[in-house]
């Protein structure tokens, strides 16, 4: 297969790759040429900038780490189940009297001991992709338990009836026991899903209704295991026993004209792939292995966004910032505020970047036992004008 030269992709470019010490073990690419040479120094973040002014346009009385934001302004927030946090809704459209929950039938009737097959149970993200749909990503379990066979799943809901478009459902061979959807992305007819519970990305057919699992649990796709990921001042988190957070393959990001997929765990680095490669099921998982490469080290970080030019964006945990990827893999600050504790999933809409701050990082599983989180939990955004085109 020829690969396309990645000087003229339109996109951030990879630095060369050494994946392996020991040739022996697989092939290499030798021919994986690029312009970034990051090391763990390079998300030194350029800070003299004229800050723009973060306005706080929603907030909640439940833990909410993703927001929707639709063409005409409405907003989605999304409130996963952590321990400790089990009474919320799972979706909730913000209107101008408070939020409603959305849709307001069984989705969003779910309690504790219910199998959750036909209803929102763990939503980890929700989206609007442009269209009339907003979407959520449902776990299918509260952290910690087992989600029932079909309850994992994505729900596509008509953005002003409530109406239910379309459930995507995974099969053990999608989404193995242990595996959790964790964010979407789509274009076109395919929608790419990363598996932050083993590792993994999963890619579905919107028209065939097919599902195909690639590069499960490849080292690349789980956190390194000498990278802590870290909070606010690069506090490391852990809960009451040293036990630290393993969250595999989470942020995700596919370029503007589809070709490339974008990953990363919570502490980096992050790398793409070709989705032609992806999608060839005539590739095996140890041949795309070998066509992953490393954009950039980064620090730990709650989500991303990119825009319509390529440019990566990424909410930095531990410096409470929107920081946008630079050519030569340093990170320059567009906001910094104290408000944003432990930034989460960003969305691009209208001249604006949103921001929920879901203070994550004080959960108990990642306080030393002890959950310091408190209402309310905020959505932020502020304005933006993309004034550098990827390279």
């Amino acid at each position: 297969m020829t690969r396309t030269p990645l000087k003229n992709d339109g996109y951030l470019k990879p630095e060369i790759h050494y994946r392996r010490l020991r040739m022996q073990r697989r092939d290499f690419i030798s021919g994986a040429i690029a312009t970034l040479c990051v090391s763990r120094s390079a998300f030194a973040v350029a800070e003299s900038v004229i800050k723009p002014e973060l306005q706080r346009v929603a907030t909640s009385p439940w833990l909410a780490n993703g927001v929707a934001v639709t063409g005409g302004g409405t907003l989605f927030l999304n409130f996963p189940r952590f321990k400790g946090h089990l009474t919320s809704p799972s979706l909730a459209r913000v209107t101008p009297t408070g939020l409603v929950p959305f849709p307001d039938n069984h989705w969003n009737k779910w309690q504790p001991g219910d199998e959750g097959t036909d209803s929102l149970v763990n939503v980890n993200a929700c989206h609007h992709f442009g269209d009339k749909l907003v979407w959520a990503v449902d776990q299918g379990a509260p952290q910690g338990e087992k989600p029932a066979r079909g309850a994992a799943k994505l729900v596509a809901f008509d953005i002003d009836s409530g109406k239910t478009m379309k459930v995507i459902r995974f099969d053990e061979a999608a989404l193995p026991e242990g595996g959790a959807p964790n964010d979407l992305r789509i274009h076109g007819n395919s929608a790419y899903v990363t598996d932050s519970g083993l590792g993994g990305i999963l890619i579905h057919d919107l028209d065939t209704g097919v599902t195909i699992r690639r590069l499960s649990g490849k080292p690349l796709l789980r956190k390194p295991e000498n990278i802590a990921q870290k909070g606010y001042h690069g506090r490391i988190l852990a809960d009451e026993m040293g036990k630290r957070p393993a969250v595999h393959s989470d942020v995700i990001e596919v370029s503007p004209d589809g070709q490339w997929f974008y990953y990363a765990t919570p502490t980096g680095p992050l790398y793409r792939i070709r989705t032609a490669f992806l999608k060839d099921t005539r590739l095996s998982d140890e041949a795309l292995d070998r066509q992953i490469e490393k954009v950039a080290d980064i620090p730990s970080i709650g989500g991303s966004a990119m825009d319509a030019a390529g440019n990566i964006y990424i909410s930095n945990v531990e410096k409470r910032s929107v920081d946008q990827l630079q050519h030569d893999g340093t990170l320059k600050t567009l906001i910094k505020d104290d408000r944003l504790i432990t930034p989460d999933a960003l969305v691009i809409s209208e001249g604006w970047i949103y921001v929920p701050a879901p203070q994550i990082e004080y959960l108990a599983d990642n306080n030393q036992g002890k959950d310091d989180t408190h209402a309310p939990w905020s959505v932020y955004r502020f304005p933006f004008t993309p004034k550098i085109r990827a390279l």
